[in-house]
């Protein structure tokens, strides 16, 4: 495991959301992040339902904040029932 010294990482498991906030950041609509969360956690079988519902969370948060937007959005979807089943 390369252990990187600017992440702070020195036990346990961490993720890097660099891309999912690439995503957030780049659409303010939300609509981009939710479809990359979709294809890279569902592969491609979120529900329409789970979908409307992350973005409406997503939207509760200041485009301007895109970290807070990726990391609402990976625990929607990492802790939702369909991501457990699928998986």
């Amino acid at each position: 495991i390369n252990i990187s010294p600017e992440r702070r990482v020195t036990l346990g498991t961490s993720i890097s959301l660099d891309e999912i906030r690439a995503h957030a950041e780049a659409d303010p609509t939300g609509n981009q992040l939710i479809d990359a969360l979709d294809l890279k956690m569902m592969h491609g079988t979120m529900s329409a339902q789970m979908r409307n519902t992350i973005l409406n969370v997503v939207l509760t948060v200041p485009a301007t904040n895109p970290l807070l937007r990726a990391q609402r959005a990976v625990y929607l979807v990492a802790t939702s029932s369909q991501y457990q089943v699928q998986r």
